[in-house]
């Protein structure tokens, strides 16, 4: 048993189909696979969700049915659909406990079968600024030390944050940019270890369009993290996405002396 993954660029692939039994090869009718056929995501709005539910998602693409009955299910909780067209479905999140495991995905649509990702991720995020996220205790203040777990993926959504001395992402920290490009977040540590998990500071699809300063701190005798050192944001099998705007020109080669003066 096993899969096997065929390039092509082709809109339309027959495989055929053979059925063993006993060491016994029949051979039966192909199966053909149809761009045309499969309805496919292209746009998740928001990307992020609170794990305490009852935000609307809206997932756009192509190949959605008005008619049909289509289900949403995230990280395996039901999203209750509450509009849909052939090219849009609207969701209300339900509550979500913590799972370790990475974000999931899956719409499913009678008759169409399941609707192709294309890649986009939905996360259901804790907000920082939520006590729930703290255990209904405060947020965490200067000194303290911040582990953010396996299957949680936490929001920072505020202004500033205390000096912290150590933040621990096995999960997901993710900064979403203010609707203001002026709005201005900062955010100081003295040690951000990313392990096998995911920092985000803007996509490539999704930059981040507003400021942030990131401030480490530490001095020339403060403990070392081994490999990595201090004052650092250090990853180990993780990811770590930082992306502002675009800028079209970065930096140009001359083809000739710049006198003093030139322009």
């Amino acid at each position: 048993m096993g899969i096997e993954a065929i390039q092509s660029t082709d809109t339309q692939y027959a495989c055929a189909v053979n059925l063993v039994i006993e060491g016994v090869e029949t051979a039966l009718e192909s199966v053909t696979y149809d761009d045309a056929l499969t309805p496919y995501l292209s746009a998740i709005t928001p990307r992020f969700g609170s794990v305490l539910g009852g935000e609307s998602v809206t997932f756009t693409g192509v190949g959605f049915s008005a008619t049909a009955t289509t289900t949403v299910t995230i990280d395996h909780v039901p999203c209750d659909v509450t509009a849909q067209t052939t090219t849009s479905v609207t969701c209300t999140l339900r509550n979500r406990f913590d799972i370790d495991e990475d974000p999931s995905l899956e719409i499913n649509i009678d008759g169409k079968g399941l609707v192709a990702n294309k890649g986009h991720v939905f996360r259901y995020v804790k907000r920082w600024s939520d006590v729930e996220t703290w255990g209904n205790d405060l947020v965490p203040t200067e000194g303290e030390a911040v582990n953010i777990p396996k299957g949680m993926h936490l929001l920072f959504d505020l202004d500033s944050s205390p000096k912290l001395s150590f933040v621990y992402v096995e999960g997901s920290l993710i900064f979403a940019p203010d609707a203001d490009p002026n709005h201005q977040r900062t955010f100081d540590a003295h040690y951000v270890m990313v392990r096998n998990g995911y920092l985000e500071i803007g996509t490539e699809d999704f930059p981040y369009t507003s400021k942030l300063t990131i401030t480490m701190h530490s001095h020339v005798e403060s403990p070392y993290l081994p490999i990595y050192g201090n004052k650092v944001i250090g990853v180990r099998f993780g990811q770590l996405e930082m992306h502002g705007q675009p800028r079209p020109i970065t930096w140009t080669d001359l083809k000739s002396t710049a006198d003093v003066g030139a322009t």
